[in-house]
């Protein structure tokens, strides 16, 4: 007995459906690969953002290298204070504070917990490796 063209075609477009999930997978990834990238995307933007407020607040424009500020003693200072964009203080997924520490009188070092590693050609500064990772910033000479 023969099978119907009906049955072939079916197997035909069956295999070729998962044929293209499968592909869709390797392309783009499993949707939780995917999330774990997103959220950490959110999280380097937030610290760059934080970043760029501590410069946008403690750094003087009409003296290059001097500060008309002290650095903020906390995320929560700096929030407040922010005037150019509204800066997240926590984790988008665990809702953990990001850690902020000021080593000095323009520096500090910010931290958060990353799911995967970054090794990126571009702002290389931020790349770094999976799980936590601290930037040491120096708003006098920022990366």
């Amino acid at each position: 007995m023969k099978p119907s063209i009906h049955r072939v075609f079916g197997i035909v477009a069956t295999l070729v459906v998962l044929g293209t999930v499968v592909w869709g997978f390797t392309k783009a990834g499993a949707p939780e690969a995917r999330r774990a990238e997103r959220m950490d995307e959110r999280r380097l933007e937030d610290l760059q953002t934080i970043h760029g407020e501590i410069l946008e607040l403690v750094r003087d424009p009409d003296r290059p290298g001097a500060l008309r500020a002290a650095l903020p003693s906390t995320l929560a200072e700096l929030a407040s204070k922010a005037t150019r964009r509204k800066i997240s203080t926590m984790d988008p997924e665990t809702n953990e504070p990001y850690e902020y520490r000021v080593t000095g009188a323009s520096t500090y070092v910010l931290c958060a917990t990353f799911a995967r590693p970054r090794d990126a050609s571009d702002h290389v500064f931020w790349n770094h490796g999976s799980g936590r990772a601290c930037f040491t910033l120096d708003a006098l000479n920022p990366p």
